[in-house]
């Protein structure tokens, strides 16, 4: 996947985490979202009233990563908490394409777009391996409690199974006209697109989901409940 996916992905994540009782173990959950790749071009439309007009048209590739995990804190206090977790998830590639509507972006916050469409999802099952160091702050801030705010980061490592995506990435783009069969696009690639968008050509790939992800957060330990974000 990394020969494709040539550029790094970028998101956020939120995680929940229970300490056992008298042990070093932690049970937690987390939730990630990042996304990989983003186009935005400006194309003719044609609206319901038979007028034409030019739009934004914005194309995401994004994937979603929801893991279960247990966690071992190898040391228990201190500045430098150092831990090892594993774990299972399911991850979901998507690309939606998203159709601005020009009457309401400058007239609305939260304006409705004319059109939004899924161009290719799908979803495979992974396993999670890494670790990482908490910093306590309480060492570091004397006005702070210590064992209660800490600085995370973490290392992991996702081994899945195949999974099909599109990249906004994609070698040897050429500008041009195509007519097909009820389809007309503005832009056709050498590389014979096999996903096909009034709006948007482009091809897809299948390959084992097998990446490395690095995580800073703000921990916040409440009793045996611990929460991070970032």
């Amino acid at each position: 996947m990394g020969n494709i996916l040539q550029k790094p992905a970028h998101g956020i994540f939120t995680d929940l985490a229970y300490r056992i009782p008298k042990t070093r173990l932690a049970v937690g959950m987390q939730l990630a979202f990042s996304q990989y790749g983003f186009q935005e071009r400006q194309e003719t439309y044609q609206f319901d009233n038979g007028y034409e007009g030019i739009v934004d048209v914005q194309v995401f590739n994004s994937f979603t990563n929801n893991s279960l995990y247990l966690r071992y804190d190898l040391l228990d206090a201190g500045l430098i908490n150092p831990y090892l977790l594993a774990g299972a998830g399911f991850s979901r590639f998507s690309t939606e394409l998203t159709i601005l509507d020009p009457r309401e972006q400058f007239t609305s916050d939260c304006p409705k777009p004319l059109e939004t469409s899924t161009l290719v999802k799908d979803r495979t099952s992974y396993l999670l391996l890494g670790g990482g160091l908490m910093m306590d702050f309480g060492y570091l801030i004397k006005s702070q409690p210590k064992d209660r705010y800490f600085l995370d980061l973490r290392l992991g490592y996702q081994n899945g199974g195949d999974v099909r995506f599109m990249t906004a990435n994609e070698p040897n783009v050429v500008t041009g006209n195509s007519q097909g069969e009820n389809v007309y696009f503005d832009f056709v690639s050498e590389a014979q697109p096999d996903v096909v968008h009034e709006y948007h050509a482009g091809s897809t790939y299948r390959s084992a989901m097998r990446f490395m992800s690095v995580n800073v957060g703000f921990y916040m330990r409440l009793g045996r409940r611990e929460l991070v974000g970032f």
